[in-house]
């Protein structure tokens, strides 16, 4: 009897061993054939970009006035050094103003920006207000993307800010070579028809309040998408241009907003919020939140914005916990730093 038993043990154990084998066999065939999915068939979630925006803004004659030109670098400087100690990939975009004078002054900033491992992109200001042919707009495009070009190579400027308005944005931004649209703000619903915009959006109520709201509106403008018109928020099968939103706000307002989607506060109008330890606890906090309830299959990016008066001596402490807060985020794996060029790079590998 003794002897039989053994005989059932002995063929129960070869049973099971046989059975791991078979089960790390087909587990491991899944994984080569589907490597997004962990050992018990899960995706794997992707990834949440953390990227910045500073526009060097047109029309405030960087070109000519040679004092301001070097104060506002030196601020950009100021604040790359306060990143770079936190591992935080911020982009900077240039409009033609800043450009020209990068030349015009002989201290090329924005190929610094570039070589210390940050992002460039182009900014434009296209007038919004008034109807504008796509013939003329893909010229003013065009011209602000070139003179970047100019200072960085074209093979690293890819990002287009600042080219929303009441005209075919996308095949202006197409034809000037832009290969992103990013900073995309109320102004992008002028070229759609009111069925794509959100209620009550007209004409009227986005050039006297919603120009600046970020845009898409909702959660998701979070998630960037391949379009190919200028008529909706959709993405469209074979789009050929990446609409690569995120927006947020200045960091500067987050306190006195409450979140991503909460109106631009009244210190908005006249850039009067200040940056404080508040904006900091209020911006993670967001993060956080909106890392909790994202859709884990799409990649998402989260972008705020700071404008080049931000890095200065009276602010560091705030910068300093801000960049801290947020490697502490990279670190847990809620976020990935990233420049504007890097998140394109990330959705085409992705198609």
């Amino acid at each position: 009897m003794k002897k039989i038993n053994k005989i059932f043990i002995a063929l129960g154990s070869l049973f099971f061993v046989g059975g791991l084998v078979l089960v790390g066999y087909l587990i491991s065939a899944n994984i080569s054939a589907n490597p997004a999915t962990d050992l018990i068939g899960n995706t794997t979630p992707t990834i949440l970009y953390l990227t910045t925006m500073t526009h060097l803004e047109n029309n405030l004659n960087f070109d000519t006035n040679e004092i301001y030109f070097k104060k506002v670098a030196g601020q950009m400087r100021y604040g790359m050094d306060l990143a770079e100690p936190y591992k935080a990939i911020m982009t900077f975009e240039s409009g033609l103003d800043f450009a020209e004078g990068n030349l015009n002054f002989g201290d090329n900033v924005m190929k610094e920006v570039l070589d210390r491992g940050f992002g460039v992109g182009t900014h434009v200001d296209l007038s919004a207000k008034q109807k504008m042919s796509v013939e003329t707009a893909t010229q003013i495009i065009k011209e602000h993307k070139e003179a970047v070009d100019v200072l960085v190579g074209g093979e690293n400027n890819f990002s287009c800010s600042g080219v929303n308005g009441n005209t075919d944005w996308y095949a202006a931004s197409k034809n000037s070579g832009c290969k992103l649209i990013d900073g995309i703000v109320g102004f992008a619903y002028l070229s759609m028809p009111m069925e794509n915009r959100p209620a009550g959006w007209t004409d009227t109520a986005i050039i006297k309040e919603k120009f600046h709201y970020a845009a898409p509106v909702g959660d998701v403008r979070f998630y960037p998408f391949w379009i190919s018109d200028s008529q909706d928020f959709s993405e469209d099968v074979g789009g050929d241009m990446l609409l690569s939103s995120g927006e947020t706000m200045s960091l500067a307002m987050f306190a006195e907003a409450g979140g991503r989607n909460s109106d631009r506060p009244e210190c908005a109008s006249n850039n009067s919020c200040p940056l404080t330890m508040d904006d900091v606890t209020t911006i993670i906090n967001d993060i956080k939140d909106f890392s909790a309830t994202r859709d884990l299959t799409k990649i998402a990016k989260y972008n705020v914005y700071f404008p080049a008066s931000l890095f200065v001596p009276e602010n560091e402490e705030v910068l300093k916990k801000f960049f801290s807060e947020t490697q502490k985020l990279e670190e847990q794996g809620i976020v990935k730093w990233a420049s504007q060029k890097e998140v394109y790079g990330a959705m085409a590998a992705e198609r």
